[in-house]
């Protein structure tokens, strides 16, 4: 059975890089040194903060196919909100998150599933796709947020919300991870978003053993 191991954790979650990084927890917190970057997690949240200048010409082929599809909509409010959603969606598809098990947007509520693919042929920005040109379209045009778990070949899930800029607010990101992890896992989420998204800055905001 899983243990919550509380009495080895640190007063503040460790950030990605410094003295006490994550891929430094294992020898950092615990008093028995184990390999670094082996002891497996039960939960991981990254905290996000994003730059308000999102990329604009995606080299990724289904990015440039949402570029196409926000022009034809002619998307003025929500715009970025659906490019960052893109780009995480993309970043966690490449390390085998490509089913989706819900998502929605505030407000606005839920959008329906899409349709079951086999997982070679799945790919949730496709998913995204769809839904824009589909009478789904009509909730995710106010959305302020947009939420989705995922999940896939990895022993464990990912919760994400997205916040879109409003006002003088920059955009931000949460991501729960949630299953059987190590900061290895962790640093591969962090990597592969930081190659699609303008991120600025990544903490982890809390954790737990398994």
């Amino acid at each position: 059975m899983a243990r919550h191991a509380s009495a080895s954790l640190p007063t503040s979650a460790p950030d990605l890089v410094g003295p006490t990084s994550i891929l430094d927890w294992p020898t950092t917190f615990t008093p028995t040194r184990r390999a670094r970057g082996t002891r497996a997690l039960s939960h991981a949240r990254l905290e996000i903060d994003l730059h308000p200048e999102v990329v604009r010409e995606p080299a990724l082929p289904l990015l440039r196919q949402m570029e196409t599809l926000l022009r034809e909509r002619e998307v003025v409010e929500i715009g970025d909100l659906l490019r960052l959603t893109a780009g995480l969606l993309h970043g966690l598809a490449s390390l085998g998150f490509q089913r989706v098990d819900h998502w929605e947007v505030a407000p606005g509520g839920w959008l329906p599933l899409p349709e079951p693919a086999h997982e070679q042929l799945s790919e949730p920005v496709g998913h995204l796709l769809r839904a824009l040109k589909s009478d789904a379209w009509k909730k995710i045009s106010g959305a302020r947020e947009f939420a989705v778990r995922l999940s896939g070949t990895a022993p464990y899930r990912a919760d994400a919300t997205i916040r879109r800029i409003h006002r003088e607010r920059s955009p931000s990101a949460t991501l729960e991870l949630r299953g059987r992890l190590t900061s290895r896992d962790v640093r591969d989420v962090v990597d592969a978003l930081a190659e699609r998204l303008p991120v600025v800055r990544s903490r982890v905001g809390a954790f737990a053993y398994a």
